[in-house]
């Protein structure tokens, strides 16, 4: 069972090396958990929401997709996208976001002219 969504790229206040104002990353925090949270519902109510609620063990993979090639950090898209993974628990699909009920994976891609994030969750 695969659930597969898009969400913007996360902006640049939540990375761990940027240094924004307290009130500006907890607004971008707020904004982009729910832009997550609507895409996460939306796909699961399209999935077929009772086989997606609060599951007991998930793997998401996210897939960043980069209009420009360079090397990215995997740390840092890890942290920039914690609101994602809040989100994905506050939409009922997985229980907790902790290492029991959550294991993850990161990719990066080169695409001219996108910038995403492809989300693919498994049960």
């Amino acid at each position: 069972m695969t659930l597969t969504f898009e969400v913007p790229m996360p902006p640049p206040e939540l990375s761990p090396n940027g240094r924004p104002h307290w009130y500006v990353k907890a607004e971008a925090t707020r904004e982009y958990g729910a832009a997550v949270f609507y895409a996460a519902v939306d796909a699961r109510n399209r999935a077929g929401a009772k086989n997606w609620t609060n599951l007991p063990h998930v793997h998401v993979a996210l897939t960043f997709v980069f209009p420009v090639r360079r090397r990215r950090d995997e740390d840092n898209l890890r942290a920039r996208w914690k609101a994602g993974y809040d989100a994905i628990v506050r939409a009922g699909i997985a229980v907790d976001d902790d290492m029991e009920h959550m294991t993850r994976s990161v990719y990066a891609r080169y695409e001219k002219g996108l910038s995403k994030v492809e989300v693919s969750i498994e049960a």
